[in-house]
């Protein structure tokens, strides 16, 4: 196999460090080798004989997407924790309405039974 150019080496470096920092000027930021191949202006071919770079720019995006799924797991964790707590305090309220309404059950039933010896 061919090795690229230092040119192309270098546009391709460029054009991975845009990709990675989510300031693509060529494409819509995608971390994928099309889009670094088009970043860089060079064709996919030419982006597959740069292994060097191919190697970087893929270890790269595994740690993004490690980072990207710790970031969720914890956001789930949160969201759970939060749904959780909202559930349980529904369930305290729904509790406290059901003994506010006996206890004006109660009271209603007593002031009936006082208008009844009244009447």
């Amino acid at each position: 196999m061919i090795p690229v150019s230092t040119a192309t080496e270098l546009a391709l470096r460029a054009a991975m460090s845009r990709l990675l920092d989510g300031k693509s000027e060529r494409t819509d930021g995608g971390l994928t080798v099309v889009n670094l191949a088009t970043e860089a202006g060079v064709s996919r071919a030419t982006a597959n004989r740069a292994t060097g770079v191919l190697k970087t720019f893929r270890e790269a995006v595994a740690e993004i997407s490690r980072r990207r799924g710790v970031e969720r797991t914890a956001q789930q964790a949160d969201s759970e924790e939060t749904s959780r707590y909202v559930k349980d305090l529904l369930a305290q309220h729904l509790q406290v309405r059901a003994l506010l309404r006996a206890s004006e059950q109660r009271r209603i039933t007593r002031q009936g039974v006082r208008l009844r010896i009244i009447d």
